[in-house]
């Protein structure tokens, strides 16, 4: 008997994979929840929407895309790492090929933005292009910030109030709402957090892979202290919201989700550095927060709004 052979995966599935399609949401989301903003706004283009969401969508495909290229190009990625796409690791697509694959993200969620600019506003073109360099420079380009240990904070409004208010921008034609704006810092904040628990369980293969993130930067025991504070402040923004008269109590609806938070800061503050399995484990777990977080603010904006 002859034994059967798995046929290589096809370029698209492989593409596809380099985008790292479950984490993609984390951008839409947001978006969705900027978009929401507007509900009530008689100057609303609401057919506008899913051109937003598929732009956001491209370019947060592109940043995938990069990180994984550039992080394998540079020796930043070992082979038997496993939290990454492992398309270019294995072999499975060369750089090039991946490089080729985020400019044509790009390239695509670009001319989607200069549609929406010429049919709404040329402000949107601010929002856009700072998504995209934003991506791209993260771990591309000449000197890639994420390796100087800026990342984090960049993330926090790349991911946040610049994506909320885009979103709304691209929909009213308005070029700032400060309860847009401001309700990014959500969402913002909370991806930070994964950003920080993953730079956490990864401080030695960064290290030694020259890369000088903020947790490479301050040591395990501040960046952790780091990530606490940034997970807190997380829910504290909502609250702040409402009290500023922003938004009624129904944007307190991501609030629910505290009892499941509140494990994952104690296995934060129980793990200890050099690979502790509770803390390989963060990322993911905020990352699904993040997901139902990001949904409930959604629920909230809209009974707010209606």
């Amino acid at each position: 008997m002859g034994v059967a052979v798995t046929p290589p995966p096809r370029p698209l599935a492989l593409a596809v994979r380099a985008t790292r399609p479950l984490y993609l949401p984390t951008s839409v989301l947001p978006a969705l929840a900027g978009a929401l903003v507007a509900i009530g706004d008689d100057a609303a283009d609401w057919w506008m929407l899913p051109l937003v969401l598929l732009a956001t969508l491209l370019v947060h495909a592109g940043v995938n895309a990069t990180n994984d290229v550039e992080d394998w190009a540079r020796g930043v990625d070992s082979p038997d790492k496993m939290d990454n796409s492992r398309v270019f690791s294995t072999g499975l697509m060369s750089v090039g090929a991946g490089r080729r694959l985020y400019a044509g993200l790009f390239a695509a969620a670009l001319a989607i933005g200069l549609l929406l600019c010429a049919l709404q506003t040329w402000w949107l073109l601010a929002y856009g292009l700072a998504g995209i360099l934003g991506g791209w420079l993260y771990t591309g380009g000449p000197r890639p910030y994420k390796y100087d240990g800026l990342g984090d904070p960049a993330i926090v409004w790349l991911m946040g109030p610049l994506l909320t208010e885009g979103a709304y921008t691209a929909v009213t034609g308005d070029a700032f709402h400060a309860p847009a704006f401001w309700v990014g810092l959500f969402p913002g904040l909370l991806i930070t957090a994964v950003l920080e628990a993953n730079n956490l369980s990864d401080i030695e293969g960064d290290r030694a892979a020259g890369v000088r993130t903020l947790a490479v930067r301050v040591g395990f025991a501040r960046a952790r202290a780091l990530f606490l504070a940034t997970f807190a402040a997380t829910f504290l923004v909502l609250p702040v919201l409402v009290l500023a008269g922003l938004f009624s109590a129904w944007v307190l609806l991501p609030l629910l989700v505290l009892p499941l938070a509140v494990p994952i800061a104690g296995a934060a503050r129980a793990a200890g550095s050099g690979g502790d399995e509770q803390l390989v484990a963060l990322a993911p777990r905020i990352a699904q927060l993040h997901l139902l977080g990001c949904v409930l603010l959604c629920a909230g904006i809209v009974l707010d709004r209606v």
